[in-house]
């Protein structure tokens, strides 16, 4: 993989949420390192210390989470994306979450603290982050809206329409655990939808 496409990778999704000068871009993107993970492996489990933000690269990533053996997906990345156990890391607790590679996948990690200093010491990348966590926050909302408010059709189709990638490159019973259905109900959907 060439470090240049990399880099611009990288500046290309730090400038969708603000723009940063070019210093504070070169000093962020050197605080990463490569890391490559194969699929089905893990980037991180639950009960893993989490000091590190990753930047996906390349491939797709699952997050779940297990009560009594059962596997609750609560959500698919695909590149480019941030990846984190964000509470985890902010508290300073193991992480409850486990994040699964669903392909080969490249991710650059960076330690949150270092990238946090260089955030206080350049304004446009804390402007950057904050939009980037703003986003987060507000798809994480509307996600719990949608789970509280919406049927199962309802989800489906907005999946469907929101996110097609997700319904083209994940097998059905982890698209059924995001939706927090079982995957019989799926099927049913899908049936009836098509």
């Amino acid at each position: 993989m060439e470090e240049q496409e990399t880099r611009e990778s990288l500046r290309a999704f730090v400038n969708y949420f603000a723009p940063v000068e070019e210093e504070a871009f070169n000093k962020y993107a050197d605080l990463h390192r490569a890391v490559q993970i194969r699929k089905w492996d893990h980037l991180s489990r639950e009960g893993d210390s989490v000091k590190n933000l990753y930047y996906l690269h390349s491939g797709i990533l699952r997050c779940y989470y297990l009560n009594d053996g059962v596997e609750h997906t609560s959500n698919f990345f695909f590149s480019p994306d941030l990846i984190t156990d964000l509470d985890a890391l902010r508290e300073n607790k193991p992480a409850l979450s486990n994040i699964q590679a669903m392909k080969d996948s490249v991710c650059f990690e960076a330690n949150f603290a270092e990238v946090e200093e260089l955030a206080y010491e350049y304004p446009s990348l804390l402007k950057c982050f904050f939009k980037m966590y703003e986003a987060i926050l507000r798809s994480s909302i509307n996600r719990q809206v949608s789970l509280i408010y919406d049927s199962p059709k309802q989800r489906y189709l907005n999946l469907f329409k929101e996110r097609p990638n997700v319904i083209a490159e994940i097998p059905q019973h982890h698209i059924a655990s995001y939706l927090g259905i079982k995957p019989e109900t799926l099927s049913r959907i899908r049936k009836k939808i098509f």
